[in-house]
């Protein structure tokens, strides 16, 4: 089979409701606490992207903050499909979105061992914001030890970006 390029795949909103349940596993990997996921994950506008046979490849789950922000809550490619331009087409195509229905403000944030996270955001033009220290403790639901790249993952690093 021929995979599709990403540039020619739509991307499009799924609403709030039982529809969401296809892109936990997805919503899981950018968040490793199955409560925070729960919590969160009906919330705000899921965009997603998937392959010719509807399977999730990618998506971005966008939050309107008190403020007037938008906060990216989570962003995840599936894990075999990573390095083919899908986050960076996702963030591209959402911030494009956003911008169009009057958002000034997006923030992200991620973990502070996330080291390709970080990257991917830096090039699309997020600063770096704040750090919320000790976030990914056992009390949010995350398990004791997390590590990623071979660093402990305590902290949560926010980025914002003003569009």
């Amino acid at each position: 089979m021929v995979q599709r390029a990403v540039s020619e795949t739509p991307i499009r909103i799924v609403a709030a409701g039982t529809a969401r349940d296809a892109y936990l596993p997805l919503l899981r990997l950018a968040d490793d606490s199955e409560s925070e996921v729960r919590g969160y994950y009906q919330a705000g506008d899921l965009y997603v992207i998937d392959d010719d046979a509807g399977r999730p490849l990618g998506l971005i789950l966008a939050i309107p903050l008190p403020d007037g922000a938008v906060e990216l809550k989570a962003v995840a490619v599936d894990a075999e499909r990573q390095g083919e331009g899908i986050g960076k087409r996702l963030i591209r195509d959402v911030l494009a979105d956003l911008k169009e229905g009057g958002v000034t403000r997006v923030v992200v944030g991620t973990g502070s061992a996330g080291i390709g996270p970080l990257a991917l955001y830096q090039k699309a033009g997020f600063r770096l914001w704040r750090i919320e220290r000790d976030y990914f403790t056992p009390a949010r639901g995350y398990p004791d030890g997390l590590a990623e790249n071979g660093i402990p993952l305590r902290d949560m690093v926010w980025l914002d970006l003003d569009l």
